[in-house]
């Protein structure tokens, strides 16, 4: 009697972090569009990392599995035998303790009003402070630096989405990186590591403010804004923004103009422009999938635009991008 053979499927999962050109190499593949890009970036970051080994222990404990005959396991209940080091409950706060408390609530209220306000350079110049607080929550829990300031590096991440929130950031952005840096934190191994993930976090929050802020407008033009960045790579029609926000097209247009400076499709075009221009930077995509992802249907007419905007062709200025980098 022939053997009985099978497949066993375990996944999905991934052998190293993918990186961004790996994504938007996925992106361009899959003919998704700019749109997309947040979902494709949060799907991958949420994938578990598994080493060689892990994936050969996974395989040999699969193909043993369905080799042998069912056992059943026993719980087994671990306890702390060491009591002395659990942390005493009781704590005085002196001068000293209380002043440190007070200067830690300030820096990272001073974080906040930062990222809030879009200020890079407000940011940056709370790195030190932020470094001395996760030095100072490293022994949190006791022997566990690592853990400690992992601990505190999530509170940092809540902090900054909250801030920029604040700041007139749209959920749907807020939600993306705010699950991107907490696995990044979490899969770090080093406290330096750590600290320069939360610098780098605070300024990411910081620029989603500077570049996709809708504090100051009323909240019609916020619904209108937000709309058109989070549907900027498929077609966007005057009449389909104005449903979304409960008004009619010559009505938005008018308000749109008076509180922009721009009419809508002018703001659409410099929105889409500015995506372009981070991939054309790359040697890839060709000019017309960047069009296509970018949410123009037709690559004459972004020539076009781009050339007013920017004041060269998106080949004369992908070609200038690449000889500044040889």
């Amino acid at each position: 009697m022939a053997p009985k053979t099978g497949i066993i499927v375990a996944g999905p999962f991934i052998t190293k972090t993918v990186s961004h050109d790996e994504l938007n190499n996925i992106l361009i593949a899959n003919s998704l569009t700019v749109s997309e890009s947040s979902q494709l970036e949060q799907f991958y970051q949420g994938l578990p990392i598994l080493s060689p080994a892990k994936i050969g222990d996974i395989g040999t404990l699969l193909v043993n599995l369905f080799n042998h005959k069912l056992y059943q396991p026993n719980q087994t209940t671990i306890t702390e035998k060491n009591a002395s080091s659990l942390p005493n409950p009781i704590t005085i706060i002196n001068a000293q303790d209380k002043a440190q408390i007070e200067r830690r609530y300030a820096a990272e209220q001073a974080l906040m009003t930062a990222i809030a306000s879009g200020d890079e350079l407000a940011v940056k110049q709370q790195n030190s402070s932020i470094n001395r607080i996760t030095e100072l929550f490293s022994n949190r829990i006791p022997n566990k630096p690592l853990r400690s300031t992992k601990n505190i590096c999530f509170v940092y991440n809540t902090l900054c989405r909250i801030a920029a929130h604040q700041g007139g950031v749209h959920p749907v952005y807020l939600n993306a990186i705010s699950e991107k840096y907490a696995l990044l934190i979490e899969r770090q191994n080093t406290v330096t590591g750590l600290q320069s993930l939360t610098t780098a976090m605070a300024l990411a929050y910081c620029k989603l403010v500077a570049t996709l802020s809708t504090n100051g407008y009323s909240p019609m033009i916020k619904r209108a804004i937000d709309y058109m960045l989070l549907n900027l790579g498929h077609h966007i029609a005057l009449q389909q923004i104005a449903t979304e926000v409960g008004t009619n097209p010559t009505y938005l247009s008018r308000k749109f103009k008076e509180a922009v400076g721009l009419t809508i499709t002018d703001y659409i075009n410099n929105r889409r422009v500015a995506e372009a221009k981070k991939y054309l930077v790359r040697k890839t995509p060709s000019i017309t999938d960047i069009a296509l992802m970018t949410g123009f249907n037709n690559v004459t007419y972004f020539i076009k635009v781009f050339k007013q905007l920017v004041g060269k062709t998106p080949l004369a200025y992908r070609n200038n991008s690449n000889r500044r980098e040889s």
